[in-house]
């Protein structure tokens, strides 16, 4: 069998197996978890070594167009996946003509922030929800712990950004708030009306 047959013939993956993989190795994404699970898959290489298998999952994800998914998932060898690293940053270089990329540094300098103040359950910071946002956007005004909209919620922490704050990585403008709770061993993203969907939908014990 040729190496491209053996290829489209190892090429798929059971979806359960895939998501254990990305949950084992990427940890959550930057988005309510119940909105973003099928995202982590759809970012996810499974051809690939453990570490760059899940390059996109996280910040560079966001700033990623679909054209370059599309292309990080059809990467077939290690090699290919660093090449497509190299031309992921040079896209993004304000001056190529000047030595360094800003950009990527920036990024990079962040991702080992993040790393270091949101790593929580063996999930590496860069790729919990406030790491990601941290990353895209860099420190936030404020940083603020705040009751919940209704009775019952948790304490929420919540991040204000700058009136009029510059774009971040991903091209975007941060909203001007951000809020997380803790759920499990993880702070998320707080999905309003989430909470009580759940009490709704969990079968009350026979009086």
């Amino acid at each position: 069998m040729s190496e491209r047959a053996r290829r489209r013939v190892e090429a798929p993956v059971p979806l359960v197996v895939a998501a254990l993989a990305v949950a084992a190795l990427c940890g959550p994404l930057a988005a309510p978890a119940a909105a973003r699970q099928a995202d982590a898959i759809d970012l996810f290489n499974p051809r690939l070594s453990p570490e760059l298998a899940g390059w996109l999952i996280g910040p560079f994800g966001r700033m990623a167009s679909k054209e370059e998914v599309r292309a990080f998932t059809a990467l077939a060898t290690d090699e290919e996946a660093r090449e497509f690293v190299e031309a992921f940053w040079a896209r993004r270089d304000p001056d190529p003509e000047r030595p360094g990329n800003p950009v990527r540094e920036l990024a990079e300098t962040r991702v080992t922030e993040a790393d270091r103040r949101f790593t929580q359950a063996g999930y590496p910071g860069r790729r919990t929800d406030r790491g990601s946002t941290f990353v895209l956007y860099g420190q936030p005004e404020k940083i603020e712990f705040l009751p919940g909209d209704f009775v019952g919620d948790p304490v929420l922490e919540t991040w204000t950004y700058e009136r009029g704050s510059e774009p971040g990585l991903d091209g975007e403008k941060p909203k001007r708030r951000y809020r997380f709770e803790q759920r499990g061993d993880l702070t998320v993203f707080y999905v309003e009306g989430l909470r009580r969907q759940r009490q709704r939908a969990t079968p009350r014990p026979f009086p």
